[in-house]
């Protein structure tokens, strides 16, 4: 992830929405980011429609810290702010913290509105490192999947070079990777061509 730092009117341009709605529409994009860092600035591009809501400031632990800041729009210094922990299914990511004007009351709880924020942020967090994972196994399931196909089409041209040239299954497997080294192809696209050629026989 990338050190990102947002400091837009974008936001004030944007209509204005209620503590439920911003609620309701932060779950959303937690549930559709593909990334952290563009998931974060949605979680953060909604939350900023708070009105009184002046920045939101992230901090990752990941291998080293970063800080991402929003906000929303230079005016009146935020007095207040409120801190929420990012942490889900045992995984501590790091910190969340808002900034509001305290006299605007558009989040009936700030601290709890903090809190909730980080809460959707770490299971984002969770579930774009389950996705990872998951697609890591399944690269790894197809790359031993090959392996073994590559494996067993191998020994299966191997018997066939074998018989008809008289050699052992050992000194078949030799010729075919001797082979595959000297025209730069692929051990299952020589194998195949052989038991291809031996079908057609």
């Amino acid at each position: 992830m990338s050190a990102l730092l947002q400091s837009a009117n974008l936001f004030r341009s944007l209509r204005s929405v209620s503590e439920p709605e911003a609620i309701s529409m932060i779950g959303r994009s937690a549930l559709t980011a593909v990334d952290a860092a563009s998931g974060l600035e949605s979680l953060a591009c909604v939350a900023l429609r708070l009105r009184g809501l002046q920045g939101v400031e992230v901090s990752v632990r990941e291998q080293r810290e970063e800080i991402f800041k929003w906000h929303a729009a230079s005016g009146p210094a935020p007095v207040g702010s409120a801190t929420g922990l990012m942490a889900a299914n045992s995984r501590h990511w790091g910190r969340l913290r808002i900034f509001f004007e305290p006299r605007i009351k558009s989040v009936e709880c700030p601290l709890r509105f903090a809190r909730v924020l980080a809460q959707h942020a770490a299971l984002m967090f969770n579930r774009l490192e389950l996705t990872e994972r998951k697609e890591a196994a399944q690269a790894a399931v197809r790359r031993l999947q090959e392996r073994l196909e590559t494996r067993k089409a191998m020994s299966r041209a191997a018997g066939i070079l074998a018989e008809a040239q008289s050699l052992s299954h050992e000194e078949a497997i030799v010729v075919l990777l001797k082979h595959a080294r000297e025209s730069r192809e692929p051990l299952l696209a020589l194998a195949r061509a052989v038991i291809g050629n031996e079908e057609e026989a």
